[in-house]
């Protein structure tokens, strides 16, 4: 496990505790990009760097579900999928919002980029099984 999902687990009482499936759905990319010697070793640019990189990732996947999912329902149930999804980022930028706060330091930085990860990853997975 990587020390950024490490991070995000430890912060995990707030946003949810990471489940197999979740985990799983992380990247390889992300995973070597972590074990390059300055993520390896806490160097948090890196750690950022990496985390930026697998959000962008992730990010681009929950993109892609959303439009698989949209086509295959019809307009009523797009019109509501589209609420739906709208009200879930309001709920993930005040989930993760702690986080970022200004006295957080670099902790603070790497868990709201983990709770945003996972909040992500998480909803794309719902998206997947949306019927």
């Amino acid at each position: 496990m990587s020390l950024l999902l490490s991070l995000a687990i430890a912060a995990a009482a707030q946003t949810g505790v990471w489940t197999p499936a979740e985990e799983r759905a992380m990247s390889p990319q992300f995973d070597r990009c972590m074990k390059e010697p300055d993520a390896a070793n806490g160097v948090h640019h890196a750690m950022m760097r990496c985390g930026d990189d697998e959000m962008a990732r992730q990010d681009a996947r929950l993109n892609q579900a959303y439009r698989m999912t949209m086509q295959r329902l019809p307009r009523a149930r797009q019109a509501k999928l589209r609420s739906v999804q709208r009200a879930w980022i309001k709920q993930r930028d005040r989930t993760c919002a702690p986080y970022a706060g200004p006295d957080t330091g670099q902790a603070g930085e790497l868990n709201h980029s983990g709770c945003l990860l996972r909040e992500t990853i998480a909803r794309r997975l719902w998206l997947e099984r949306y019927r």
